[in-house]
């Protein structure tokens, strides 16, 4: 791997893209940077290992001199049910400068907080998400939440494997509590016990964590955890890693499965807790799931009522897989063995309470910036507000400023929010209210499509406008859900992320 002034050349990931070509400089940032992992040469050009760290790094030549951020709030001609949440469309687009006298070449990573829109009306589901250079079309690939997850456990699972055949007492150990002819299993696991509390310092939780680990087999088929995020992918590496080493603790769901693996990891290193809270801190998410309150637009912890649907099963949105991570989850009705089944619930029962946090996807794609040229990036779109129950109940969408954060020079960013009329809404950062706007929304464009917005046939809707030098954190825009129910008849998202109106005025 090539390097520029003493730095690894930037990606956040191991899709190494080939480095034919004179005169290219490949840059170390974008927006939103991601890292290469230095070497490698076996996987250029396709999409490999992935980079343990996924943290942004920054960018140093190019320049963005400003970025504008149009977010509309519609209804989706698909709704999920009668209280479907809003879909929101979005779309980043900045205008990037070239200062050099050569072509640069950049590997970009684009934090999308939460789920990404999938189509219903294509003949394979796809994510709504297009990215445009000059009005061309890229290429992209996303790398779901579930997916980060996936590469969690790998590596975690790595160090863990390691560090058993390189201690020979634990070898024997696990060993002795994985035979199943052993009829002492119960003062095998109190030997490990005594052995991890004694001689390598653990506490007993996580000693038990790791009689469990030895217990449970990964390999065997696996089942789909309730919080499991994934996206549609053509990359088979990325599919892998969304299915692999879960096997039982399915039934746990996928959180508390990445946990477990990085908890035990930490335990035999300390440095190698390669915990997604640190990737999402990174990109400057808050590891809490945060919203904005209504009545005061200050950022306060997300509040949200659920319900029981029995006396043993607590059965949540599988839209909303931050919930899952807040509780104990286990689902009594998995298909495993009830050993299978005690693992899990030792599991649940010795691991850490953590704060939780919004899913983020990274949306990777790459762009060239000839010399002396000015270009304008867009990345666009679709997603369901999520839902805050605080009184008075509101929908939400998060968008990650900080990445701005990482270019040593970065512009102003201008925001424009556009709701249905009487709409309430509210911000984290100050709103102006702007005219009201009729016929064309810039909206969220269809894959593939030209970027254009369409008519909206002379229903109005309520534009809001920010001007911002904030480059750090997230910002949250909130609209009251009594008062958009109230809006909502006139104006649909079309699935394919196109803005439309029915004639009703």
């Amino acid at each position: 791997m090539k390097k520029e002034n003493g730095k690894i050349l930037a990606c956040c990931i191991t899709i190494i893209a080939c480095l034919a070509g004179s005169g290219i400089i490949y840059s170390n940032g974008g927006p939103f940077v991601v890292k290469y992992p230095d070497g490698d040469t076996a996987a250029k050009g396709i999409l490999a290992r992935l980079d343990p760290d996924l943290k942004p790094s920054r960018e140093t030549q190019l320049k963005v001199t400003e970025e504008n951020l149009s977010i509309v709030f519609g209804e989706a001609s698909f709704p999920m049910g009668p209280n479907s949440p809003p879909l929101v469309g979005v779309t980043a687009e900045y205008k990037i400068e070239n200062p050099t006298d050569k072509e640069i070449q950049v590997d970009f990573g684009f934090p999308i907080l939460r789920g990404i829109y999938m189509s219903p009306l294509r003949m394979v589901p796809e994510p709504d998400v297009e990215i445009m250079l000059n009005k061309m079309p890229l290429g992209s690939t996303i790398i779901s939440n579930s997916a980060i997850y996936g590469l969690i456990r790998k590596n975690s699972r790595a160090i863990i494997d390691k560090a058993i055949t390189e201690d020979a007492e634990l070898i024997r150990l696990t060993g002795r509590i994985r035979n199943p002819a052993n009829e002492h299993k119960d003062q095998t696991r109190q030997e490990i016990i005594s052995y991890l509390t004694g001689k390598k310092n653990w506490n007993e939780r996580n000693a038990a964590l790791l009689i469990e680990y030895a217990c449970l087999n990964f390999e065997k088929t696996q089942i789909y955890p309730p919080d499991r995020t994934f996206l549609w992918t053509r990359d088979t590496e990325l599919n892998k890693l969304i299915s692999q080493n879960i096997g039982p603790l399915g039934a746990i769901g996928e959180q508390k499965a990445t946990q477990f693996f990085a908890q035990l990891a930490s335990c035999f290193d300390k440095n190698a807790f390669i915990a997604y809270e640190e990737i999402f801190k990174a990109w400057g998410g808050d590891v809490r799931d945060m919203a904005v309150d209504f009545k005061t637009g200050q950022m306060r912890p997300r509040e949200l009522t659920i319900k029981k649907t029995d006396a043993t099963t607590v059965q949540y949105s599988r839209d909303d897989p931050t919930i899952y991570a807040r509780i104990d989850y286990f689902d009594e009705n998995s298909k495993i063995s009830e050993a299978e089944k005690a693992s899990c619930k030792a599991i649940l029962k010795n691991l850490p309470v953590v704060f939780t946090f919004a899913p983020m996807n990274i949306l990777y794609y790459q762009a060239k910036f000839p010399a002396k040229s000015t270009q304008t990036l867009s990345v666009s779109y679709n997603q369901y507000a999520f839902v805050d129950t605080k009184e008075p109940q509101s929908y939400q969408l998060a968008y990650v400023l900080h990445p701005a954060s990482l270019w040593d020079e970065f512009g102003p960013i201008n925001i424009k929010v556009s709701i249905p009329a009487g709409t309430q809404v509210c911000s984290s950062i100050p709103l102006a209210k702007g005219a009201n706007q009729q016929g064309v929304i810039a909206g969220i464009i269809a894959i593939g499509k030209p970027s254009s917005g369409i008519k909206t046939q002379g229903k109005e809707f309520e534009v809001y406008t920010i001007k911002t030098n904030e480059k750090k954190g997230e910002l949250f825009i909130a609209i009251d859900a009594d008062s958009w129910k109230k809006a909502v008849a006139p104006v649909r998202v079309a699935a394919s992320g196109q803005i439309s109106a029915s004639l009703k005025k």
